[in-house]
C-alpha cells in the first residue's frame, strides 16, 4: 500500500462514515422492540417490518413506487438513448439545444418542478394517475441515461456500424444488431439510476399522488412529522434494502458479464 495515499484513503473513509451513519442508525432504530422511535437496549425484534407487510397502506405504497419507477425508467431509457444517438450519430440544427434541455431538469430545483408539472399533468387529463408521477420522475431519470449512453457511444468504434451498412443492413437493423448490444451496459446502469430516483423521490411525489397512488415516500413523510413511530425506521429500512439489493444485483451481473467477456 503506499503510504503517500495513507492520509487521503483515510479521509475518504470518514467521509463515507459520516455520509452513511444517518442510513445506518436509522435501520439500527428499526429494530428496537419498544413503541419509541431509539435504537433497542437489548434484544433486537423485527416486530416493526412484520407490522409494516402486515398494513396494506405501507405494502401497496411499496408496489405503487415500484410501478412508478418501472415507468419512469421505462420512459428514461427509451427517451435517453433516442436523445444520445442523436447527438452522437447526426448533425442537425439545435443539437447543442437538446443536449441543453435534456440536461435541464437536473439543475432545476424540485419544488419548482412540482409547482409547474401539477396545473400541467391536471389540465392533460393525467393527475392522479401513476403515469404523471413517472413522468415527473423520468425529468431526472433520463438525463443520467442519457449521460450514460452518450459515454458509450462516443466510446463505441463507428467503423462497427458503417461495416454493417457496408454489408447492407438498414438503420434499424444497425442498431438493434450492433449498437445496441454494445451500449445495454450503459443502458443498465443509467436505468438503475433512474429506477433508484424515483423509488426514493419524495417532492415531486407530494405534489402529484393521491391517496389512489401514494408512493412509499409519500406515506413516511407524514408518519415522520406527527407519529415518530420506529414503523416510520422500518419503512425506511425496506426502502434501504430495496435500493443495496439493486445496486448489488447489477454489481453481480457486470462483474459476471466482465468476466465472461474476458475483460
Amino acid at each position: 500500500m503506499n503510504l503517500r495515499k495513507l492520509p487521503l484513503h483515510t479521509l475518504c473513509l470518514l467521509v463515507l462514515a459520516a455520509l452513511m451513519w444517518p442510513i445506518v442508525y436509522a435501520m439500527w432504530m428499526s429494530f428496537t422492540p419498544g413503541e419509541m422511535l431509539m435504537p433497542p437496549k437489548g434484544a433486537w425484534s423485527l416486530r416493526w417490518y412484520a407490522t409494516f407487510f402486515a398494513r396494506s397502506e405501507w405494502t401497496d405504497s411499496l408496489n405503487h413506487s415500484f410501478i412508478v419507477g418501472a415507468l419512469s425508467t421505462a420512459i428514461s431509457l427509451v427517451c435517453g438513448t433516442s436523445a444520445a444517438v442523436a447527438v452522437t450519430r447526426y448533425q442537425f440544427r439545435g443539437r447543442q439545444l437538446l443536449q441543453s434541455a435534456v440536461m435541464l431538469p437536473l439543475f432545476v430545483p424540485a419544488l419548482v418542478l412540482a409547482l409547474a408539472l401539477l396545473p400541467v399533468m391536471r389540465m392533460i387529463g393525467l393527475w392522479g394517475d401513476f403515469l404523471s408521477v413517472a413522468l415527473a420522475h423520468s425529468l431526472w431519470g433520463l438525463p443520467l441515461v442519457f449521460l450514460a449512453v452518450r459515454g458509450a457511444l462516443e466510446d463505441m468504434d463507428p467503423n462497427l456500424e458503417l461495416a454493417a451498412r457496408g454489408l447492407g443492413a438498414n438503420g434499424g437493423q444497425t442498431f438493434f444488431s450492433v449498437t445496441l448490444p454494445v451500449i445495454m451496459p450503459a443502458m443498465g446502469v443509467g436505468g438503475l439510476l433512474a429506477f433508484i430516483i424515483s423509488f426514493n423521490e419524495l417532492v415531486m411525489a407530494l405534489f402529484l399522488c393521491t391517496p389512489d397512488i401514494d408512493t412509499l415516500p409519500k406515506v413516511i413523510w407524514p408518519n415522520l412529522r406527527y407519529t415518530l413511530s420506529p414503523l416510520v425506521a422500518a419503512a425506511s429500512g425496506v426502502a434501504v434494502v430495496t435500493t443495496v439489493l439493486l445496486l448489488g444485483g447489477a454489481w453481480l451481473f457486470f462483474t459476471s458479464r466482465r468476466k465472461t467477456s474476458g475483460r
